[in-house]
């Protein structure tokens, strides 16, 4: 899913934004886009399965949800004027994004302020009975 995100943003209107293939942190932990402002970067894919339904003969039924997170960040003093804009393009992609069996697709969006930068994650999350 890493790989279709990455292939879908440079589809989209980024203003002076840019898309990093790399992975948002480096080796020690620190956060690239941070240290990037105005780079997007992806973040592996990470997959989570819970019970949804026990049966007695172990014939489980159960949720598994995938999701990635997309950051990046911008001068929290100078916001890009086309900021909301692009957050929104970037939500949009959940219905572009080939998870075949997804049976909920989300996408949320946070905000942080680190120093004087503004971090926006974007975390899409694909849902689908196993």
């Amino acid at each position: 899913m890493r790989e279709s995100i990455l292939e879908l943003l440079y589809g989209i209107p980024l203003g002076t934004f840019q898309v990093s293939k790399e992975l948002p942190y480096d080796e020690t932990g620190v956060a690239l886009y941070t240290r990037n402002p105005k780079t997007i970067y992806v973040d592996f894919e990470v997959e989570e399965s819970l019970p949804l339904f026990i049966t007695l003969d172990r014939a489980d039924i159960n949720t598994t949800t995938s999701s990635v997170a997309v950051y990046f960040s911008t001068d929290a003093k100078q916001i890009p004027p086309n900021l909301n804009a692009m957050i929104t393009a970037i939500k949009g992609l959940k219905m572009q994004i080939s998870d075949p069996g997804a049976n909920r697709r989300e996408v949320v969006h946070s905000t942080e302020y680190v120093g004087d930068l503004l971090t926006i994650t974007v975390e899409f999350r694909f849902t689908r009975i196993t």
